[in-house]
């Protein structure tokens, strides 16, 4: 059956019979027609049939149509759209393709085709954190007068490295990139080294 025949008496059909001439199509002219029929189905499985079945019939979709089958065809057929594509995105379709695809080797090379500049969350860097050692305190001027100095300061103080401990470690902080960050080799509340005990900073 030709797409043109099907797309004209389409709406007059049962959901059954809308179906079953789907096997049946040749001769796709609009995939701007296809892609608003696709839509037009409540399951999922029949809008994948038909537009599989258009592709294999020469039709390539253009990147607002692949946005539009976004939420009614399965995901390999959606990434294979977007492969066989007329045109190319522009940044603000790209903001959108970026909601609905989940491959992000695919996201990439429409991003390059596209001349496209990407918003990379984790930026590769080398975080500068300026590291506060805590203060060394001496005893109190009532206890060395009275000479009863202990050593309750200095083990309250850290050595510089990493003891394993992390967990004693003063914490630390640091703001950059417009977030909160821990740095190199660190965890949570260890600033020299992390628990891979490396002791570098």
């Amino acid at each position: 059956m030709k797409w043109e025949d099907y797309y004209d008496r389409f709406w007059d059909w049962a959901e059954s019979t809308q179906i079953s001439r789907i096997s049946t199509l040749t001769d796709f002219t609009s995939s701007a027609e296809v892609a608003e029929i696709a839509n037009e189905f409540f399951d999922e499985k029949n809008s994948t049939r038909l537009v599989k079945r258009a592709m294999q019939n020469g039709i390539h979709f253009t990147p607002a149509e692949i946005i539009e089958l976004g939420g009614c065809v399965t995901e390999d057929v959606f990434n294979e759209a977007i492969r066989s594509r007329r045109g190319q995105f522009t940044a603000e379709q790209y903001e959108e393709l970026e909601g609905q695809c989940y491959d992000e080797d695919l996201l990439e090379a429409v991003a390059r085709a596209g001349g496209i500049y990407r918003e990379i969350d984790d930026l590769p860097f080398e975080p500068q954190i300026a590291l506060v050692q805590p203060v060394k305190k001496g005893p109190g001027f009532l206890a060395s007068l009275l000479g009863l100095a202990s050593d309750a300061g200095s083990k309250r103080t850290h050595p510089g490295r990493c003891t394993g401990d992390c967990s004693s470690c003063p914490a630390h902080y640091g703001y950059r990139y417009g977030r909160w960050y821990y740095g190199h080799h660190h965890s949570h509340g260890c600033e020299f080294g992390g628990n891979d005990g490396s002791g570098k900073p």
